[in-house]
């Protein structure tokens, strides 16, 4: 029985680059499965609120509307209708990462650089059951 690729790759919607989106994409070009993590901060959600406003809708289905459309840019790029993704807070803990990796069947992870230097999630690459590739900054 072979063992499908499945890659995790985790983004944020801010600066700290998309390169897993990239590698994400190679993996479903290749046949495998990719997930994709968006940690969402502060900034992103106020983001969304401004939205919101903008739409003239209240700011739980403003963040709604914003966050799937932000869903279906990232799966489109990734170009897989097998594309599953997960949104979560960017103060999600490594050990909350490593769940999710195990919970998906990961076989590998993907995350910007400047996201796997934050002291909450330096223990995802060290401690990671499976490889975890560290993507350069944009």
């Amino acid at each position: 029985m072979t063992h499908r690729e499945h890659l995790l790759a985790i983004v944020e919607p801010s600066a700290t680059g998309e390169a897993p989106l990239e590698i994400a994409n190679d993996v479903v070009t290749r046949g495998g499965k990719a997930t994709i993590v968006v940690l969402l901060t502060d900034e992103a959600r106020n983001d969304f609120r401004r939205f919101a406003d903008a739409q003239d809708l209240d700011v739980h289905h403003g963040e709604a509307v914003a966050v799937d459309r932000l869903i279906d840019v990232y799966t489109t790029r990734v170009g897989g209708s097998d594309t599953d993704s997960m949104v979560t807070h960017a103060r999600t803990s490594a050990l909350d990462l490593l769940a999710m990796a195990a919970d998906t069947d990961a076989t590998s992870i993907a995350i910007p650089q400047q996201l796997a230097r934050r002291r909450g999630v330096r223990k995802l690459v060290s401690q990671a059951p499976v490889p975890v590739l560290v993507t350069p900054a944009a």
